[in-house]
């Protein structure tokens, strides 16, 4: 079992694996939002990527369907990993992708190693953040970009907190309405599941954009840069750049 990672929320990550992308996979928005992370991420031919929390490969995919790069792609589910190893056979990329089953907590690569290091909707799965930013910063080159795609509610304080409890449910109405717009009855299902983890803490674990721009500026990051997604701003991008 990997850190931070209970048997329980793993097993969800694996049974869902075979429907994400029939789920959040066909919601408008989550595509809005890959795509806003690539166009911030201001990648180039032959930049080197890491896409922490790869899932099935669809913000991968995006990237080189951008330009000509080379990207590990690490998750700790092996029922994602699966399916997105199975699009790269399909579409000839095993030489541009490689996949590695590995939490953001079990991350172990060289410092310098990577131009740009993305993870979207996957960071708020881990607990314990600033160990996991403090290492993406080492991994990163000079010059290198940090790109987090994320949703902008602060879930900290305690369960038994009215307030909090308002807050979560205000963002989770609308997303539970998109999910059922986009992807109908089973993605509202899924989504429904996800938002009870939310408002309990149980592997889901996210916070608001001014705490991300908080631990980045602790792990060294100078510049950083948040940006809106259009049309649904509870969702955010944050550049922070080596």
């Amino acid at each position: 079992m990997m850190k931070q990672v209970t048997k329980d929320n793993l097993e969800w990550f694996q049974e869902w694996a075979n429907e994400y992308d029939n789920t959040l996979g066909k919601v408008k928005r989550h595509h809005k939002l890959l795509d806003l992370v690539v166009r911030l991420s201001g990648i180039k031919r032959d930049d080197r990527v890491l896409d922490i929390g790869c899932g099935t490969g669809l913000l991968s995919l995006k990237f080189l369907n951008k330009t000509d790069c080379t990207i590990t792609a690490i998750d700790s589910s092996a029922q994602m990993l699966k399916i997105f190893q199975e699009k790269i056979e399909k579409c000839n990329l095993t030489e541009k992708i490689h996949c590695a089953q590995k939490s953001a907590e079990d991350m172990d690569f060289k410092s310098n190693q990577f131009d740009i290091i993305a993870a979207t909707v996957a960071l708020h799965h881990v607990k314990f953040k600033e160990p996991v930013i403090k290492n993406v910063y080492d991994y990163l080159k000079d010059g290198g970009r940090f790109v987090i795609g994320e949703i902008d509610l602060d879930t900290t304080g305690k369960l038994d907190d009215p307030k909090r409890l308002l807050r979560i449910l205000n963002y989770l109405t609308k997303e539970l309405a998109l999910a059922m717009k986009d992807g109908g009855t089973q993605a509202f299902e899924r989504m429904y599941d996800n938002g009870k983890k939310h408002i309990l803490n149980d592997g889901e674990y996210c916070i608001g954009f001014s705490q991300w721009a908080k631990l980045c500026k602790n792990a060294g990051f100078k510049n950083m840069e948040v940006r809106p997604l259009k049309g649904f701003e509870s969702f955010k991008v944050l550049v922070a750049t080596k």
